[in-house]
């Protein structure tokens, strides 16, 4: 499988998966793709060795040994919505808690994001908030629905938080 992702940040968030396509079907072609520097190649895993068997059922014997034979192979999973390209290799993108939230609209209560990268964009009501310090503390003494919003390098995630 080739993964072609944003190497530099230009055109789209730095290690943002823009296209994911199939082997090609020579080494050459796919040495052309990774000679661009934004592909990558994840080679297809083959399956666990199988004992061959003749029309019979019965184990073949080759040189004193089982003869065994991979079956197929397998490909790497990886995802537009739930994988990037970090350092040359495809992780998870990382996720945030879901299910909406009450907090009390006194100015104290909050609602807390911790473990954040940094630094990170939440948006709140469609405002963006660059979070610096890896935590988002929220209160507010305004009753109201806050909607809290993150996309990549997070899978794409929307709670609402309820200040009553």
């Amino acid at each position: 499988m080739l993964i072609k992702f944003d190497a530099d940040g230009k055109i789209e968030p730095k290690g943002k998966i823009t296209h994911i396509r199939s082997d090609p079907e020579s080494q050459e072609i796919i040495d052309q793709f990774l000679a661009k520097g934004d592909w990558l190649h994840l080679p297809s895993i083959p399956l666990p060795a199988v004992a061959v068997r003749d029309k019979d059922g019965r184990v073949v014997i080759e040189d004193g040994k089982v003869k065994k034979e991979v079956p197929g192979y397998t490909t790497p999973i990886a995802t537009h919505d739930f994988h990037m390209v970090v350092d040359g290799n495809v992780v998870e993108r990382p996720t945030l808690p879901a299910g909406d939230v009450e907090i009390k609209a006194d100015g104290k209560d909050t609602y807390t994001l911790d473990g954040l990268p940094r630094p990170c964009v939440i948006s709140v009501d469609g405002e963006p908030y660059e979070v610096k310090g890896g935590v988002l503390h929220f209160a507010t003494k305004d009753a109201g629905t806050y909607v809290f919003e993150a996309g990549f390098p997070f899978v794409d995630w929307r709670v609402n938080v309820v200040a009553k």
